[in-house]
């Protein structure tokens, strides 16, 4: 990707040669700290689960035994509009291979219902390897770590997902970040727009790649530190496969400003970041030939938490493999058959961002909070162009540390200002109630 950019940042972190304290999501997953003890190699064992209840009021519409929207069904199993789900059931361990702590693992396994283990219904072996690294620190500002692991990108998608209250992804980041995997192409849309329509078998990708990551963090002033990260990916997500085609680069890069507190998600901090993601897709591939696709996307943020406060916002832009919404292909209205559709040329885009404010009104007890996030899908095709607008209200109580209960309250709504038909089905879209507990260990 931007490899001029890249070197800089990498002469300028071996110049600077002191590593920063401050705490990052990059270091955080890819680094154990120093121990007190040299001869300190006991793996650490962790993880989370997250149950949750949902309802939403929206209204199912369907047609000739077929839905015709999956806005106001649950995921992932986009069955039903109300329900119980174990959403995350997450296993882990990390630790020091040495004695100096210059190599470093992290490897994680999901058992819940979700996107990974249970695309759109179409549940596989259950079990599925998420995270699986091993990180080098030889080099003075150039750590490596290779394996499969999260990608540098959004702060959403970043960050450890059980930290926030949030019990949903903002609408960008779900359907343009969260990438779900093209295994099979459709038809071709009027007006030069390719659309594909997959068959649901692999894993969503989960905001991860199997690849090499160069990264490090540095401090650079009192209290300042310059984080960066450059990845060569398979492109594949979760799935354990390679290909030439599917080569993805993914930037990210960092200042930070650290409050000498907390740690973690509840780390007093003030960042300010950048990222950009680039890749091609292979859509289609027979003897009669091959078409690929280009996939960017691209983000800037900030985030500040200080004494009980948090603020966040970031916008982020897609072009290429717009994500356009699941498809039910089965008549039966006793049953559903989802395919995801994607508008796969270069030239269709999406924009989107949000706005993040929290308040622990009980310090590390009781927390109220707020967001708003938009997505513009589609800017450039006035009949495909579909508008969402969220405003998610919440609280959250904290037993110890990050296990807590979340109330949310999402109020939703989405226009097609190009297109009366779609604005009817769009119109069923309701609103949604979720509760979650989160319990780490």
């Amino acid at each position: 990707m931007k490899h001029s950019l890249l070197l800089c940042v990498c002469s300028a972190a071996i110049v600077l040669g002191v590593h920063a304290q401050a705490a990052d999501w990059l270091m955080l997953q890819g680094t154990e700290p120093p121990s007190s003890e040299a001869s300190d190699k006991t793996p650490k064992i962790f993880g989370f689960v997250q149950a949750s209840y949902a309802k939403d009021f929206g209204d199912v519409q369907m047609r000739n035994g077929e839905h015709l929207s999956s806005f106001s069904l649950l995921g992932p199993n986009l069955s039903e509009s109300s329900g119980f789900n174990i959403f995350r059931a997450r296993l882990g361990v990390r630790g020091r291979a040495d004695d100096d702590n210059l190599v470093n693992y992290f490897f994680l396994t999901e058992f819940g219902n979700n996107a990974i283990t249970n695309p759109a219904g179409h549940r596989d072996a259950g079990t599925h390897l998420t995270d699986a690294s091993v990180t080098l620190k030889h080099l003075p500002g150039a750590k490596l770590r290779v394996g499969i692991f999260k990608t540098p990108g959004s702060e959403e998608g970043l960050q450890s997902v059980f930290a926030s209250p949030y019990i949903e992804f903002t609408t960008m980041t779900n359907q343009q970040l969260l990438e779900r995997k093209v295994s099979h192409v459709g038809a071709a849309a009027p007006g030069g727009i390719i659309y594909t329509s997959t068959a649901v078998d692999e894993p969503a990708a989960a905001f991860r790649d199997m690849g090499a990551q160069l990264f490090d963090s540095f401090a650079i002033a009192p209290a300042w530190s310059l984080s960066y990260a450059y990845m060569r990916g398979n492109g594949s997500g979760l799935a354990l496969r390679s290909s030439d085609v599917e080569k993805t680069d993914y930037g990210y890069l960092a200042l930070q400003k650290s409050f000498e507190k907390g740690k973690g998600y509840y780390s007093e901090s003030m960042k300010f970041y950048l990222w950009a993601q680039e890749g091609n897709r292979r859509i289609f591939s027979s003897s009669e030939g091959e078409i690929n696709a280009k996939r960017k996307r691209y983000g800037a943020g900030v985030s500040y938490y200080q004494e009980g406060l948090r603020f966040e916002a970031e916008y982020m832009r897609a072009s290429g493999m717009i994500f356009t919404g699941a498809k039910d292909s089965d008549a039966d209205p006793l049953k559903e058959e989802w395919q995801f559709q994607f508008a796969a040329s270069e030239q269709n885009r999406a924009d989107g961002a949000y706005v993040n404010l929290q308040y622990e009104l009980v310090p590390k007890k009781f927390e109220l909070f707020g967001r708003y996030d938009y997505l513009n899908r589609m800017t450039n095709a006035p009949l495909q162009e579909r508008r969402f607008k969220t405003t998610t209200l919440g609280c959250s109580y904290r037993f110890k540390g990050p296990t807590r209960i979340d109330l949310n309250y999402l109020f939703k709504e989405a226009t097609a200002p190009g297109n009366p038909n779609a604005q009817r089905i769009l119109e069923s879209m309701g609103d949604r109630i979720a509760l979650q507990l989160t319990a780490v260990f």
